[in-house]
């Protein structure tokens, strides 16, 4: 089995940063209202999104444009995550409206998540775009004004 460098070391820093906001959710002086439990669960999903997507990017297949997909996916779940932990730091404005702030929460999943699906998919053309120029460039064929 191929060894794919970095893993270990971003699962290992995925597991310490849930577990830090596990432990900071408890030990701190924070209320234990349900609008509260609910903004960790979404931000434990949206670290657990954020880690599970580097390491995926590790794996990604030969037949997209890896750095347009690192690039655009990277950038896509840390905005997720950092717009998650800003809900979580405003959840309690939205203390008695519990209904309104799980919709805002799912709004953001989806907006993302219809990102980075799209990034992915692009990646795949851009990869075949790549490829077809390669092939252009190795033929013996007279180019653009015949040089």
């Amino acid at each position: 089995m191929r060894n794919r460098n970095g893993v270990l070391p971003m699962v290992v820093i995925g597991v310490i940063v849930v577990a830090f906001t596990i432990a900071a959710f408890f030990l701190l002086d924070v209320e234990r209202v349900t609008v509260n439990v609910w903004a960790l669960l979404f931000l434990l999903l949206s670290e657990l999104a954020l880690f599970g997507g580097l390491v995926g990017l590790r794996f990604a297949g030969e037949n997209h444009s890896k750095p347009f997909l690192k690039a655009g996916v990277t950038t896509a779940l840390s905005l997720y995550f950092v717009a998650a932990l800003i809900c979580m730091i405003f959840a309690g404005i939205l203390k008695d409206n519990l209904n309104t702030f799980v919709l805002i929460e799912l709004a953001i999943i989806a907006v993302f998540a219809i990102i980075t699906i799209s990034v992915f998919a692009w990646s795949r053309s851009v990869a075949q775009r790549n490829l077809a120029d390669m092939e252009k460039v190795g033929t013996s064929e007279p180019k653009r004004g015949g040089l």
